[in-house]
């Protein structure tokens, strides 16, 4: 009996958080909690979060760590500060500092520089920023970084659900992440899969 589709992204997703946030399992919600029904909860912070404030982050982060501007990562960070409400910012530098706790990539010298400047207090240290930076570190393609990250948050925000209840509403998201990285600055048009 083969593996469906679905069934190969979410194991090739859930690769990814292993490399990148180990230690997932022993994390609270990083942004995202179910708050009353799961499916409007879920579209709410879609709509108000993730695509006009993390969605762009995440990928300018894998871009930039691809070319290792750490000076641009660590703008951005603060950028995101910026953008990000009270509460929602502070639960992102908590989740940010679980993961710098974790064991960084042998000779991962953005991070290092994060590290410095978060202990300076230059930048936040905010999760996205940091799981940007780990995924660029392995060469994580960047829609199976975006993804990935939805995984998490929801695996997290929604640890009670059903596996399949939170695979609908990750595949629920696939295309929105797909317009946005079709987008003018990737200059593609041709159709994404949902692993790649």
């Amino acid at each position: 009996m083969g593996v469906s589709p679905t069934g190969f992204a979410i194991a090739e997703l859930s690769e990814v958080i292993r490399r990148c946030n180990p230690n997932l399992h022993a994390m609270h919600s990083i942004l995202w909690k179910v708050e009353g029904a799961i499916e409007p909860s879920w579209i709410r912070w879609m709509e108000t979060c993730f695509e006009p404030f993390l969605l762009p982050h995440l990928q300018q982060v894998l871009e930039f760590s691809a070319r290792q501007s750490a000076k641009e990562i660590i703008l951005l960070d603060v950028a995101l500060g910026k953008s990000l409400a009270g509460s929602l910012c502070d639960r992102s530098i908590k989740a940010g500092q679980f993961l710098l706790q974790q064991k960084t990539p042998r000779g991962e010298r953005i991070i290092m520089r994060l590290q410095d400047a978060i202990d300076n207090g230059i930048a936040f240290g905010h999760f996205t920023t940091l799981y940007g930076v780990r995924c660029g570190t392995f060469s994580i393609p960047v829609r199976t970084a975006i993804l990935s990250y939805l995984l998490q948050e929801l695996m997290l925000g929604a640890p009670k659900e059903e596996a399949p209840v939170r695979l609908k509403l990750l595949e629920a998201t696939v295309e929105s992440v797909n317009e946005f990285l079709r987008g003018p600055s990737s200059g593609s048009s041709e159709s994404m899969c949902f692993h790649g």
